[in-house]
């Protein structure tokens, strides 16, 4: 086990703790609901959808995230606003999560985010994503509608390797959240393929041990694409799946977007596990575990 040699910066986002040093608080885990081809949505124009099925998901996801310890986002993805607003009414009427704004569009994004401004419902927004392709529009509505929180996307096919994601953060994407008036910054170090997913790890450990912000990945992007351990089936996909959710977690992610929240039942359980085993070896560190809802206990 380690512990980064610099202060590690700890935001509350929605009464969710995210950040820290290894071992202090546990993963964040970010499950994504009524995505492209979700079988709950029947119109994804309109935003309409099977509002029993989606309370049975979230509360099956909240269960079991009680059991293990590790706190939940909600990634809610629309493909325009009319369905983005719609779907974040629903989940902001159904849990107290923090959830994520997220949509291909940029145009939608920003609709969505100027809807809620003024409301209850913003501080628990996470703006996904600020980008390499941000506009000044988009910096701007962030700022003016109040948004306190978002996920910084370090990925371009220019920085692919730990340091050149790191500098990109540095010249461009962190002044760009700033200028936004973002408080809350989530850095997202970008997966192309699973086997990417080991320099992203260490792009991880390294940007926490340079600059100290939460930082984490989607391992989703890559791990349901991955067409040979697909083509084996379950428990074998679980199991490959497990472990490459778990190896952002041992060098030192904050956060993890695990793809639908269909498969809560076996990542959380995954996950939990590493957290647990992370906050036992550290105590060596002297690391000391934040809460008494943290995997640790929970599930040892």
């Amino acid at each position: 086990m380690f512990k980064f040699s610099v202060p590690q910066k700890v935001f509350n986002i929605g009464g969710v703790n995210i950040g820290g040093q290894p071992g202090e608080y546990p993963t964040v885990l970010i499950g994504s609901i009524f995505f492209a081809g979700h079988n709950i949505v029947s119109d994804p124009e309109k935003g309409l959808f099977d509002k029993d099925k989606a309370r049975q998901l979230l509360e099956r996801e909240s269960q079991i995230s009680a059991i293990t310890g590790n706190p939940r986002f909600i990634d809610v993805i629309g493909t325009t606003s009319e369905a983005l607003i719609n779907y974040i009414e629903f989940i902001a009427e159904n849990t107290t999560s923090p959830i994520l704004v997220d949509s291909p569009s940029q145009k939608v994004r920003l609709a969505t985010i100027m809807h809620f401004s003024g409301t209850e419902v913003i501080p628990r927004l996470i703006y996904n994503a600020i980008a390499e392709d941000y506009t000044d529009e988009e910096l701007t509505v962030l700022r003016d509608c109040g948004v306190k929180s978002s996920i910084v996307l370090a990925f371009s096919n220019k920085a692919v390797k730990p340091q050149a994601k790191i500098r990109l953060l540095e010249d461009k994407l962190l002044p760009a959240a700033t200028e936004a008036g973002i408080e809350n910054i989530l850095i997202d170090m970008g997966v192309m393929d699973v086997p990417s997913i080991s320099w992203v790890s260490l792009a991880i450990n390294e940007v926490k041990e340079k600059l100290g912000y939460p930082a984490g990945c989607a391992p989703a992007n890559a791990i349901y694409t991955w067409k040979n351990m697909k083509a084996r089936g379950t428990p074998a996909f679980q199991a490959g799946a497990s472990a490459v959710l778990s190896m952002p977690v041992l060098l030192g992610a904050d956060f993890i977007l695990y793809g639908s929240l269909n498969n809560a039942p076996w990542v959380y359980p995954a996950v939990a596990t590493t957290d647990g085993l992370i906050a036992y070896g550290n105590r060596f560190t002297g690391v000391q575990v934040q809460s008494t809802e943290h995997p640790l206990y929970k599930i040892f």
